[in-house]
């Protein structure tokens, strides 16, 4: 498979040596351990309009220290566990990971948090903190991926009398991840679309939020999570308000260097993993931007990758893999068809949202 340069870790080669890897795991721990009271802080200025809140949710484990665990994922408050990888790179594929419907698996991992010094940071507009960035940052050779960009400036879109908003569940702070959905009654094919999982990707909330204005077949039920992290979005940050990458924290091929305390540590995390096991999708959709391609993942039908292409203009990209990533578990490990698309640029405009709306419709079309 090819390697996802997304993070840029994925370029690794297999010439890293695992004597290097054990290195850079005990490097890690002792770093964690010199920097517990530091933190980083962003700008307040990215803050949005208020927001109803949720009881602050705290991480299913603060840090998991030679555990080994044996558990089976249900709904949203899954229990999640991880497996032990000797992979050096985001391609290995003799990783496993947990929480499918129904599966059990015992995992051992070992890790610490990065400290994070959530006074540090501010507050929102909605009164709620602001998100920090983890310290020291993970090691990446592209340092725009931890600039901080605010939200859009995209208006949403009038929600149809047919689609309902829920609340999904809380981040670390207390804000709402919502949940749009339609499920018309005998729906036979079941959709998710995720947006929002790196809070400074601007296009992706609002690409999410307009599939609502598309004509969707009466026998297709969609459910959409515009913004997965919304502590993250409101402070223009990649990571979430205790400085974890989403990205890197569920359980395929999971790395305690850069992906949080332990796999489907964080409250974002356990949400979506909730909502997967709960519809059993046919298909779920990652929206993250800026690499400018779609990738089926793993088992899922190039016919998807092609429809989106088709009608955003964004080119296939065959076979990408994310270590920790929601796209590589979703197909890699819990068996569910999954797409990643990545919009070209750092930018936000409502032509980017446009043309990923585009995509959406040819999708529905080979469905």
């Amino acid at each position: 498979m090819h390697r996802d340069p997304r993070g840029r870790l994925g370029w690794q080669t297999a010439r890293v040596t695992r004597a290097r890897r054990v290195l850079h795991l005990a490097l890690v721990s002792a770093g964690c351990l010199a920097v517990a009271a530091c933190s980083a802080t962003v700008d307040g200025t990215a803050a949005t309009a208020p927001v109803a809140t949720v009881a602050p949710v705290a991480r299913s484990t603060s840090s998991t220290t030679a555990v080994s665990s044996t558990s089976t994922s249900s709904t949203s408050s899954t229990s999640s566990t991880s497996s032990t990888t000797t992979g050096t790179n985001s391609t290995t594929t003799t990783t496993t990971s947990t929480t499918s419907t129904a599966s059990t698996t015992t995992s051992t991992s070992t890790s610490t948090a990065p400290p994070i010094d959530d006074s540090a940071a501010g507050t929102a507009a909605d009164g709620l903190p602001l998100a920090t960035l983890p310290t020291p940052l993970p090691h990446r050779s592209n340092p725009d991926i931890w600039l901080v960009r605010p939200p859009a400036d995209i208006a949403p879109p009038d929600i149809p009398a047919d689609w309902n908003v829920s609340v999904l569940g809380g981040s670390h702070f207390g804000r709402q991840i919502e949940l749009w959905r339609r499920e018309p009654a005998g729906a036979a094919t079941r959709v998710i679309v995720v947006g929002g999982i790196h809070g400074n990707e601007p296009a992706s909330p609002p690409i999410v939020r307009s599939l609502v204005t598309v004509d969707i077949p009466d026998d297709v039920a969609v459910w959409l999570v515009p913004v997965l992290n919304p502590d993250g979005s409101v402070s223009g940050t990649r990571s979430n308000g205790l400085g974890v990458d989403l990205n890197r924290n569920f359980g395929w091929d999971w790395w305690p260097s850069d992906g949080g305390p332990g796999p489907f540590s964080e409250p974002e995390t356990a949400a979506i993993v909730g909502l997967i096991d709960e519809v059993r999708p046919d298909l779920v959709v990652w929206v993250h931007q800026p690499l400018n391609y779609v990738s089926s993942i793993g088992t899922t039908s190039d016919a998807y990758e092609q429809a989106w292409s088709r009608g955003s203009g964004v080119p296939v990209r065959p076979d990408v893999t994310q270590h920790g990533g929601g796209e590589s578990w979703t197909n890699l490990s819990a068996g569910y068809p999954s797409m990643l698309v990545e919009v070209d640029t750092w930018q936000a405009s409502a032509e980017i949202v446009a043309a990923h709306r585009n995509g959406f419709v040819e999708l529905l079309a080979v469905l």
